[in-house]
């Protein structure tokens, strides 16, 4: 018995390696729903396009999100952000994100934890990352 709890705990430690695509799915849909709304209080009428490229996950830990595995990513990525004037290259932006794998194993969710309106009690709210690129089984 004890045996298998070292095993475990062994297993716990191991890092997991997450596709970059994935990463930059998660953070761009992170980036939409801010922008989203900072373009509805500004009442913006044009909101400008971006990609999220060279994605760096530095650090990422287990954790449970509502009874189902998920993982605090921490690292870094560029951002360029194409405007009217010219492209604007921001490299080495943080990013702070989990991710929630689901029972099935085909797809990921963006978790944020928080309230969902004002005056609620704070808790988990998932996002489904929609692929650009393919990830998964």
């Amino acid at each position: 018995m004890s045996l298998l709890i070292v095993v475990l705990a062994a297993c716990a430690a191991v890092p997991v390696f997450f596709d970059t695509d994935l990463v930059a799915d998660a953070i761009s849909l992170q980036l939409e729903q801010t922008q989203a709304q900072l373009s509805s209080q500004l009442r913006l009428a044009q909101t400008p396009t971006w990609r999220v490229e060279r994605v760096r996950v530095t650090d990422n830990a287990p954790v449970m999100i509502q009874d189902l595995p998920g993982y605090h990513l921490q690292g870094t990525y560029r951002l360029s952000i194409d405007l009217p004037t010219g492209t604007v290259i921001r490299p080495k932006q943080p990013f702070d994100l989990y991710l929630q794998g689901q029972k099935e194993g085909k797809t990921w969710r963006l978790a944020r934890y928080g309230p969902s309106e004002m005056g609620a009690e704070p808790d988990w709210t998932t996002y489904l990352i929609t692929p650009k690129g393919y990830y998964g089984d």
